[in-house]
């Protein structure tokens, strides 16, 4: 289970691992968890209303400088039987999507909602999408994530299970999973005494250092396959304009100089988009004064050129770029290459077992190297992201 921070309410754990929400001296309990930068994300709970009113999941929570709270609610309204998703700014709570559902206490319903940095946060029951809000305010396109439950009473209470937090730097998902190893029995990676919520956390923590080791196999920088790309600086060292007047005769050559000083290739590639570049006139020691560079052309294979009039003048890393490189989406054969990787260390853990079951703790560092694990066509794919050095062919 995730770290939460109780914001109002009684929040606990309970033995099967399920996140209860109660509302003792209040008549709404709510509970937050991971980052205020967090930002294309997927949440999931299988939400049970057992007594009270509503039951939600909050998407991109942060809190102003004065404490005001702003957070999109994805709101199962069992009082009205209606799906809502509402706007909270401080005080007020606009209702800005709504539908009919018909909603029982003492049910399950799996619950999804997808967060992404656009400003678009979809509202998933069972599977299936019920309510969508789009083109959101920058206010709501980052932060953290929670749980809410209502009612009338102070012993009203929900409960959570099956919780977990997909982040964008995450190359599969819980659910693709879970379809790969359907022969593999959740008692068989987490102990006898393991509850659902502990395979769930032992799943994500796969997936985690699966996503963590692509990235150092493929020489990349961290996360950088999340959706939507990943955003970095580097420094360049500019080598001024090598053409002094009169120094060559042939326009050939000139130009061919011209244009080794008028261009430089980012390291990260593709590129999705180039924020800013910027030149340091100071001298090392001295304050540094950073100006934008303008005019310049960039190309998805990660080449600079600039224009004759805005070379970097010749210096040590004195030309800063800052950047969004890798990709859109994820790519699938990353996935399905993250996936298998998951799939063949789970198979191969439980092989190796003899007749006592071996328990191991989690977070574990887990071994993907293994030849019996990274296999050839797993390879194959993360050869074709490698990042090739110097020298390399």
């Amino acid at each position: 289970m995730e770290k939460i921070e109780n914001k109002q309410g009684n929040w606990t754990v309970q033995t099967d691992g399920t996140l209860k929400g109660e509302l003792g001296a209040f008549t709404r309990a709510y509970c937050v968890a991971g980052s205020e930068e967090d930002t294309n994300y997927d949440v999931y709970a299988t939400l049970k209303l057992v007594t009270g009113t509503k039951a939600s999941i909050i998407a991109f929570f942060t809190e102003g400088t004065n404490f005001e709270e702003r957070y999109v609610e994805c709101i199962l309204d069992f009082e009205n039987n209606k799906l809502l998703m509402e706007l909270v700014n401080g005080a007020e709570s606009v209702t800005v999507a709504s539908r009919d559902f018909i909603l029982t206490k003492n049910v399950e319903y799996e619950v999804r909602v997808v967060a992404k940095s656009e400003g678009t946060v979809l509202f998933y029951i069972n599977n299936v999408a019920q309510l969508r809000i789009e083109d959101l305010s920058l206010i709501y396109t980052e932060g953290m994530h929670g749980y809410a439950c209502e009612g009338t009473v102070s012993t009203n209470y929900t409960l959570f299970s099956k919780v977990y937090f997909q982040n964008a730097n995450h190359y599969t998902n819980i659910s693709t999973l879970i379809s790969c190893i359907r022969s593999v029995a959740p008692q068989e990676l987490v102990g006898k005494d393991g509850t659902v919520q502990d395979y769930y956390d032992y799943l994500t923590t796969l997936i985690e250092q699966a996503s963590r080791f692509i990235d150092g196999e493929t020489q990349r920088e961290t996360n950088f396959f999340e959706e939507g790309g990943l955003s970095l600086i580097e420094y360049f060292s500019g080598i001024g304009s090598p053409v002094p007047t009169g120094l060559y005769e042939f326009t050939e050559q000139a130009e061919a100089w011209q244009t080794k000083a008028a261009s430089l290739f980012l390291t990260q590639r593709p590129v999705l988009s180039i924020t800013k570049i910027e030149e340091n006139s100071a001298e090392i020691g001295a304050v540094d004064v950073w100006s934008e560079i303008t005019k310049y052309r960039w190309f998805t294979h990660g080449e600079i050129v600039f224009a004759s009039d805005s070379i970097p003048a010749k210096g040590t890393k004195n030309v800063r770029v800052t950047y969004v490189g890798g990709y859109t989406k994820t790519p699938i054969d990353i996935q399905m290459a993250c996936t298998r990787l998951i799939v063949n260390m789970i198979h191969k853990t439980i092989s190796d077992r003899t007749a006592a079951f071996v328990s191991f703790a989690r977070p574990t560092a887990i071994n993907f190297a293994m030849p019996e694990v990274l296999t050839p066509d797993i390879k194959g794919v993360l050869l074709r992201y490698r990042l090739l050095g110097y020298g390399e062919m």
